[in-house]
């Protein structure tokens, strides 16, 4: 697998244990159509709620769960779209996913600030790094 692919399946994995529909939004942003409003509502609706008392522990069982198969998925997908291995991909992104959750986890719950504001550092991260992943 070409370095580039590795490096994009990580990296997107890595966006989704963060955020859980960064990294299919990141994906989505790169073509046109219904598909790319609907995944950034998604993603936008994710960056609100993840500030409220309402939402649990992204390193809990389901939570991380659903952010490994989300991280597999893109993973996945960039392979695919590289004409490289789905299975590896896959995997890359599903492990960077839940790294990427444990570590974002511990480093936002270290930050000296409030958890909206804590939160709103990671937006920023994400973000920037979303960007810097763009095909």
């Amino acid at each position: 697998m070409r370095s580039r692919t590795v490096l994009r399946a990580i990296g997107l994995g890595a966006l989704t244990g963060m955020r859980s529909m960064a990294g299919p939004a990141a994906l989505a942003f790169e073509g046109n159509g219904p598909v790319r409003n609907v995944v950034g509502l998604l993603a936008a609706g994710e960056m609100i709620a993840d500030k409220t008392p309402f939402v649990g522990d992204r390193i809990d069982a389901a939570p991380l769960a659903a952010r490994a198969v989300m991280g597999g998925i893109v993973g996945g997908v960039v392979a695919h779209e590289a004409h490289e291995n789905v299975l590896l991909g896959g995997l890359l992104g599903a492990s960077a996913a839940i790294a990427a959750a444990h570590l974002a986890y511990r480093l936002r719950k270290r930050l000296p600030v409030s958890n909206p504001v804590g939160g709103a550092i990671e937006d920023a991260f994400v973000l920037g790094l979303g960007a810097m992943l763009k095909e």
